[in-house]
């Protein structure tokens, strides 16, 4: 963990690989349905990250609800049992995400599966930068760390070039933005209902982030 969080600063070529690792194999499957096709796109966006984010979108989507039902917000995050309301929050997730796999497939330009790991990236970095450090030796303390403004700033000035040299229309240009708004809105909710900002709160932050850039590229 701490290797990882030292060399975070070069998260948005990460993000490059791991989307490139995603396109080149739906480029040989082409010619198959573009359900199939976004369906491994998915399932390859999944295994990529080992689920943690899904994890996390599931487990701070709780603890927003339980936040404004009166209950323990940080009970919900350690709680190793899913809620009707984390299954249904990822659940709906999840088809967003399918339906704009689909879009993404059909209009032929995979590379937006680039554009979109990118832009997770890029959220979580921003979701770091303004979030609060966890009290305790979690996954986001490392990297809150190692994550001071100018990491940030690199992030995001490595994650706009990246993102126009892939090209993709106009809308793609605003991935870095979205981005933007996503992780600080991610680390201003965490600030008042956890306290911090932990690992969930990123994965959340990069799920959201990743469905933004599906549906801003070639919009």
């Amino acid at each position: 963990m701490e290797e990882a969080a030292r060399w975070f600063g070069a998260a948005p070529v990460i993000g490059f690989v791991r989307g490139l690792l995603t396109s080149i194999p739906l480029l040989a499957i082409g010619r198959l349905p573009p359900y199939a096709v976004a369906a491994l796109a998915l399932a390859m966006h999944y295994l990529g990250q080992g689920f943690m984010h899904a994890d996390g979108f599931s487990d701070f989507s709780e603890a927003l609800l339980a936040s404004r039902s009166g209950a323990d917000p940080r009970s919900v995050l350690k709680d190793t049992h899913r809620g009707s309301f984390a299954v249904a929050s990822f659940s709906v997730m999840a088809i967003l995400l399918f339906s704009s796999s689909i879009r993404a497939v059909s209009s032929g330009f995979l590379l937006a599966f680039v554009i979109a790991e990118i832009g997770e990236v890029a959220a979580i970095a921003a979701a770091l930068g303004l979030g609060r450090i966890e009290p305790y030796e979690g996954m986001a303390r490392a990297f809150k760390e190692r994550t001071g403004a100018g990491t940030v700033a690199a992030i995001y000035a490595m994650s706009a070039v990246l993102i126009f040299l892939l090209g993709g229309g106009p809308m793609t240009l605003t991935v870095p933005i979205a981005a933007l708004a996503v992780g600080c809105a991610t680390a201003l909710a965490a600030n008042r209902v956890v306290g911090y900002v932990n690992g969930d709160a990123l994965g959340f932050a990069g799920e959201v982030a990743f469905l933004a850039a599906l549906l801003l590229v070639r919009a």
